[in-house]
């Protein structure tokens, strides 16, 4: 029984998750030429819902997005306050490591806001965002996985090379293309 359940269960959760998948693709043959194409979605719903549903529907998309953002700064203040700061500073007190993370909150969310700012669009931004958290992880991962070379200075190395090749990149790609 308890399979049975699981597999309606997973087969209801993918059925589910290519609703949006499916309008991503067929949204440039129903609204051809959109100046912005991340706003294909709340434009589809505009259209094609009535006034009541499309409130629902704005409603949990900015719910979703703002569930996001939430755990993406928790995420990035508790990685570095728990696995850099606090190893680092051994005898900190709970109070004092609360303290760190929450201002580690802020800080990301400045960061965040600044970010936002200067982005070209929503897709550009989650480009960038993904290309910056996963530089040299993928290295860190196979290494911890399938290697017994290495520790924590080699996945910190790993991490850092990673994110300073990704600036590196950034900074030369964006000179190629303004030229």
């Amino acid at each position: 029984m308890a399979r049975r359940s699981s597999l309606v269960a997973s087969g209801l959760y993918l059925l589910v998750g290519l609703i949006p998948v499916t309008l991503g693709l067929l949204g440039p043959q129903i609204m051809p030429g959109l100046e912005h194409p991340e706003q294909l979605l709340p434009l589809l719903a505009a259209r094609y819902l009535h006034g009541v549903l499309f409130v629902a529907f704005a409603g949990a998309l900015v719910s979703a997005i703002l569930s996001t953002v939430d755990s993406a700064l928790l995420v990035a203040s508790s990685l570095v306050s728990h696995n850099l700061i606090v190893p680092l500073f051994p005898g900190l007190t709970e109070r004092q490591k609360v303290w760190i993370a929450r201002g580690g909150v802020a800080f990301f969310g400045i960061v965040a806001y600044v970010g936002a700012l200067y982005a070209e669009g929503v897709y550009a931004l989650v480009e960038e965002a993904s290309a910056f958290g996963s530089a040299g992880l993928f290295v860190v991962i196979l290494f911890g996985l399938f290697s017994q070379r290495g520790g924590p200075r080699t996945a910190l190395a790993t991490l850092g090379m990673g994110m300073l090749s990704w600036v590196l990149g950034a900074i030369c790609w964006t000179g190629r293309t303004r030229t």
